[in-house]
């Protein structure tokens, strides 16, 4: 029994030895670090401001976002979408020649461009041209969450309203970036020919319904009054007349509606609203600012080990020869 408390007394011993080793290491290395940055201090400072320069020369100028809120109309979501990835492709590309063409000059400081559905899911199942959408989102939802499937780049893409982003370096104005982009996404036959036939079905409608509102109104004046001039037939009591009225409400209102319609249908694309000039900030982290003093000091203080490692493990080996 003695034994055994003798062993546990020389183990406890040593861990409290070990312990406290630890602790003076870790102690003296704190100490080390803090002479080492006392001795060291210009040379971090030189190192942060550096780093500080060299960040504002990878960056340059500022930078900054557009934004675009579009329509697609006549079903041109897949040929804006595809515009869209096009004109980020030549970006990538740094196609001057396109550009050029555009209308859109310093292009290099064009960054990126992207497209996105705004989710509004009423729009979308309302919207008149594609009745069936709502049955389509109930059946795609009995297979697979609602709110995957809303967001989903193929039921998305068939929304109401799309919103352009665009990134660029600098400020700009509206004549020499988002001008000549609508104008490119407007320019295609097919679509031009689609909105002609479009507008001229709007206008004949609207022109019909007039022409219905003044017959209706011609009826029921006819019916509403007698020879003489005279009313005769109290409006509350005959459902004709009511029906009629009712007729011409429903025909007021979609006329209101289609000239709505003509106005939407005035551009392939059509443009609701736009901001631009919004300063882009990025996380304190991720600051080039911050990044780049920090790289360059940890390679700094990553040579200074290894060489400190390289002159200890000289040395032991002079010693042993």
């Amino acid at each position: 029994m003695s034994t055994n408390s003798q062993d546990q007394e020389i183990d406890l011993g040593q861990l409290s030895k070990k312990i406290g080793g630890f602790f003076n290491n870790l102690s003296n290395s704190f100490f080390e670090f803090i002479f080492f940055i006392k001795r060291k201090l210009f040379i971090l400072i030189l190192l942060f401001a550096v780093g500080v320069a060299l960040a504002y020369l990878a960056d340059g100028k500022k930078k900054y976002k557009h934004e675009i809120s579009v329509i697609p109309n006549f079903k041109s979501n897949d040929f804006l979408y595809e515009r869209i990835e096009e004109i980020n492709f030549k970006i990538r590309e740094q196609d001057s020649t396109f550009f050029k063409n555009l209308g859109i000059n310093n292009f290099e400081d064009v960054l990126s461009i992207k497209i996105e559905a705004l989710p509004t899911i009423y729009n979308f199942i309302n919207y008149s041209d594609q009745e069936n959408n709502f049955e389509l989102i109930k059946l795609m939802a009995e297979d697979g969450d609602i709110n995957k499937i809303l967001i989903d780049d193929i039921t998305s893409k068939n929304y109401y309203h799309h919103k352009i982003s665009i990134k660029t370096k600098g400020t700009w104005n509206r004549k020499s970036l988002i001008d000549p982009i609508l104008r490119y996404l407007n320019d295609n036959e097919y679509f031009k020919d689609q909105q002609k036939i479009n507008l001229k079905n709007v206008e004949d409608k609207i022109i019909a319904n007039d022409s219905l509102i003044k017959q209706i109104d011609h009826i029921i004046s006819l019916l509403s009054t007698d020879s003489n001039g005279v009313s005769s037939i109290s409006i509350s009591k005959n459902n004709s007349i009511r029906d009629l009225i009712d007729k011409k409400d429903f025909l007021i209102s979609e006329s209101q509606n289609l000239k709505s319609v003509k106005l939407i249908y005035s551009n392939i694309v059509k443009e609701e609203s736009s901001i631009m000039n919004v300063r882009v900030y990025v996380p304190l982290i991720l600051n080039s600012k911050i990044v780049f003093p920090i790289i360059l000091i940890i390679l700094y203080l990553l040579c200074y080990i290894f060489n400190k490692k390289i002159k200890k493990y000289k040395l032991e080996i002079k010693d042993k020869e």
